[in-house]
């Protein structure tokens, strides 16, 4: 060996780094136990360099600034005399020397089926799936290197990073049923839930500061659904869109009052049945098909009509309505014929509505009155209970 060979060799030996080759792993173990004193170590920004001896953790260094090195020697960095080898007359450190990064790992990939969780709105249970991204981050590397990797041996990153997407997978799974049942979210409409989901799953993930590691962030997640649940999910918001336009049409054409939607109802089945059916064979052609629309409409004003007359039975003389005597139409005493009804507070015959044309008092017939105390239903006009004698007018 030349004198020019001796000198690159130590020159090598007083050097140390984590070689560019090995920057992508996130442990780098230096391949030698012995260091010369006075070597000149260098510590990347992201990165954090770990004493061992004899299995103990005795330091760790950062960089030590722009264009700096870390010399090694006790007079430097105390805590390296426990590393000094006597038997070398005090010029060797033997030790495990670790590189840890600790830069943040974003674009971390996880993705699984949750459990099956049921729709609050279309009641129907369905198992969502979600892929997406998060970032985690080396925090304490010697926490890492003693309590989670050990001194057994270097793995692999995708053996790190396969137990630490383990973690998030779980967090994701106990978390996010429990956000829609609280919320009451319709799944589908999950993916609207970004921001909160994110925050969500930072609270509810494991607590990993015990091995030095914490997670940072959700990045984007997308949430599906396989070919079966999602037909099951079309359908189902086909018959929960077409029960909403019957229930904006019930109210539309009966103010709430079933027996007008009723009628409607019956007026536009009947037409549709009695057209469709007159296009065919034995039917009566367009003029089946207008008979059938007029028997709709006649269908209607049936149901409305019979909304309109008292019920036979009824108490005589209630407010509002002639007295029960033959034909309701044609009572006598000078109570109201044809289509009038006498107003209960001015007494003027008007035509049916809500309100009076006369007064404007509201033409509505007396209804049962409930005892407050027995909570026995009392016949229109009652002034006390026929069971307790409870004063039911309020009083």
């Amino acid at each position: 060996m030349g004198i020019m060979d001796f000198i690159r060799q130590g020159t090598q030996e007083m050097m140390i780094a984590r070689p560019d080759s090995a920057k992508q792993y996130i442990v780098y173990k230096h391949p030698e136990q012995t260091i010369p004193m006075f070597s000149q170590l260098t510590v990347d920004a992201d990165e954090a360099a770990v004493f061992f001896r004899d299995g103990a953790l005795v330091g760790v260094l950062r960089t030590a600034g722009a264009g700096q090195r870390h010399q090694l020697s006790t007079g430097n960095i105390p805590f390296l005399s426990n590393l000094v080898d006597s038997f070398t007359g005090g010029n060797i450190f033997v030790t495990d020397l670790y590189f840890v990064t600790m830069r943040p790992f974003r674009g971390a990939r996880f993705g699984d089926s949750l459990p099956p969780i049921k729709d609050p709105e279309l009641e129907i249970t369905l198992s969502p799936r979600i892929y997406g991204e998060y970032a985690w981050q080396i925090t304490h590397p010697d926490r890492f290197l003693v309590n989670y990797l050990g001194m057994g041996g270097q793995m692999t990153n995708e053996q790190v990073e396969s137990w630490i997407t383990t973690k998030f997978k779980n967090a994701v799974k106990r978390s996010l049923p429990q956000f829609i049942i609280r919320q009451k979210i319709e799944v589908q409409h999950l993916a609207a839930y970004h921001d909160e989901i994110g925050q969500m799953f930072m609270q509810k993930c494991d607590d990993l500061s015990e091995i030095g590691v914490q997670f940072l962030e959700l990045g984007d997640f997308n949430i599906n659904f396989d070919e079966d649940d999602q037909k099951r999910l079309e359908e189902a918001q086909a018959r929960y869109a077409d029960l909403k336009v019957k229930m904006r049409a019930k109210d539309a054409l009966g103010g709430g009052n079933y027996m007008q939607y009723a009628a409607g109802e019956a007026m536009l089945g009947a037409g549709q049945g009695f057209a469709q059916g007159g296009g065919g064979e034995g039917g009566g052609g367009p003029m089946m098909g207008g008979a059938g629309m007029g028997m709709g409409f006649a269908m209607a004003n049936m149901f409305a009509g019979q909304m309109q007359q008292p019920q036979q039975g009824y108490p005589p003389q209630q407010p509002g309505y002639p007295p029960q005597q033959g034909h309701p139409q044609a009572a006598p005493g000078g109570a109201p014929a044809g289509n009038l009804m006498q107003c209960p507070s001015c007494q003027a015959a008007v035509p049916p509505g809500k309100f009076c044309a006369e007064c404007g008092a509201s033409l509505a017939p007396p209804q049962p009155r409930p005892c407050p105390s027995c909570n026995t239903v009392n016949a229109p006009g009652a002034k006390f209970c026929t069971n307790c004698g409870t004063n039911v007018q309020g009083g």
